[in-house]
This record gives C-alpha cells, structure tokens and sequence, in this order.
C-alpha cells in the first residue's frame, strides 16, 4: 500500500523539467488483436525506463483509460527524452506502430518544457496526434498537419508560433 503523506507539501525546485505525455487511444474496441499489442509496448517501454534511471525518467505514472493508456512522464531534459525516443523501446514500438498501421489504434504525445528554455529558439511544447480524435493541446490551440519542417519533434519545439 502506498505511504500517505500527512500535511501540505511541494516539491523541490528545479531549474527545468520536461513533462512528457504519451498515449494510444483504441478506435475498434472490439478488434483487440489489432492493437492490444500497444499495452504491451506500453510496459516494455516503462520498464526499460525504471530498470535504467540515468536516461532521465524521474518518476512515471500509467493511467487505464475505457479507451486505452496514457503515460504521465516527468524527466529532467527535454535532451534526454529525445534521445530515448532515438535509440530504444520507444523507436521500436514507433515503427511498429507505423508498420501495423490501420486505424484501429491511435498514438499521440505532448512534450512541455517547463522553467528556463532549454534553448532560445524553443516555445515549450510540442505535440503529434496520429489517427485521435482532437483531444489536449491540439483541441485547446487547434491542430495543423505535420509538414516535411515539423516532422520530428525536436522541430516541432523549435518552431515559432505563428
């Protein structure tokens, strides 16, 4: 059983953080075998992560949705996430997903970079909704499609708001 924390408490300040959100939405509820493969994924991905804290995961929290999962990550660099999404579980699963592609499932993710830039070209956030619903950040600001300049991440931080 989790411990209770008794009294107000915050937490401890930090320079910068990076807030990572991931999900997958199911769309055909009733054809698992076309996307049940993305829990899998999905705690193959956390485990990587928790099994080896210096890639920078500070702490993750998976939460069961009627429609699927949505992962609450909070790392210390935006650098350091980027690399993990390059060089592991996470790009697997990334093409894989592309590969099995079909529509039953949708994959999204919002990046936030909280307190000082990590660089001064960056706006803070970044997001990708493939085959979802409007839902998030894209509902709130609205979305536009990705174009050969906004197709990584790591330009998506870096665009200017226009």
């Amino acid at each position: 059983m989790t411990e209770i924390a008794s009294g107000t408490t915050t937490t401890e300040p930090r320079e910068t953080l990076t807030l990572f959100l991931l999900g997958f939405r199911a769309n055909a509820l009733l054809r698992p075998r076309r996307w049940w493969w993305l829990t899998t994924a999905f705690r193959e991905m956390e485990a990587e992560l928790l099994a080896a804290p210096e890639r920078g995961l500070l702490h993750s929290r998976t939460l069961v949705g009627a429609r699927g999962l949505t992962s609450v990550q909070y790392w210390r660099s935006t650098e350091e996430l980027m690399r993990y999404a390059h060089e592991s579980g996470h790009a697997r699963a990334w093409r894989e997903f592309y590969r099995r592609r079909d529509g039953s499932a949708g994959i999204w993710h919002e990046v936030y970079e909280i307190g000082v830039p990590q660089s001064p070209d960056s706006r803070g956030y970044e997001a990708i909704y493939v085959d979802i619903p409007r839902m998030g950040l894209g509902r709130a600001l609205g979305t536009r499609p990705v174009t050969r300049e906004t197709r990584s991440a790591g330009d998506r931080l870096a665009r200017a708001a226009r």
